[in-house]
């Protein structure tokens, strides 16, 4: 039993000695994520996250993202979708909904640090645009107010990619997502996501 135990070992660690010295294909990309984003309405005087005391819940992600591959470089241009979030708050003997919707186009650069072993840490840096709508609005009346903003974003992040294959990786990471002000509120988000990335 102990033989065969290191025979599957010694296997093991053969495998993963050759994935890590074989060099990772260069090329063109696509890539899906899905996540997890928390927003924050940093207060500022007069914005509507100070006036509504806002506390948007968490919401999910889904990204696709084409992009090309050389080395240890990426740079891809990337959709970001989020799933619309809300709060409720009273004020006095009202009541008031608040939501928030947004979705971003980004330019992203990626830098990994080992691309032609197994396991990979990279960290990335972006720019691109935000589109952004939060509407305020009394619960029984239904009056109210929204706002939209097409806002310059930039992102920072880091993360670990698990390569599959000589094509084929998987991709976890963090990136901190400043979206600009919108009624004299800032917006910031931290996303974590994971998902795949073909070759060709």
């Amino acid at each position: 039993m102990n033989k065969i135990f290191a025979t599957a070992a010694s296997a093991l660690v053969l495998t993963l000695a050759v994935s890590s010295v074989a060099e990772a294909r260069d090329g063109f990309y696509v890539a899906v994520r899905g996540g997890y984003t928390d927003y924050n309405l940093n207060d500022e005087d007069d914005s509507v996250s100070r006036a509504a005391r806002v506390d948007l819940s968490s919401t999910w992600n889904v990204s696709g993202a084409l992009g090309y591959k050389y080395k240890y470089f990426r740079l891809e241009g990337e959709y970001i979708y989020r799933d619309g979030t809300d709060d409720h708050y009273e004020s006095g003997l009202s009541k008031y909904d608040v939501s928030q919707e947004s979705d971003s186009f980004m330019l992203n650069a990626y830098v990994d640090f080992m691309p032609n072993y197994w396991i990979s840490p990279y960290v990335a840096g972006g720019i691109g645009i935000t589109r952004m709508e939060i509407e305020h609005k009394n619960s029984e009346s239904g009056y109210g107010y929204s706002w939209d903003e097409d806002n310059f974003t930039w992102m920072l992040g880091a993360g670990l990619s698990l390569r599959l294959n000589r094509c084929l990786n998987f991709d976890a990471g963090y990136r901190y997502m400043d979206m600009e002000e919108i009624d004299y509120g800032e917006t910031t988000a931290h996303e974590w996501y994971g998902g795949l990335r073909y070759t060709f």
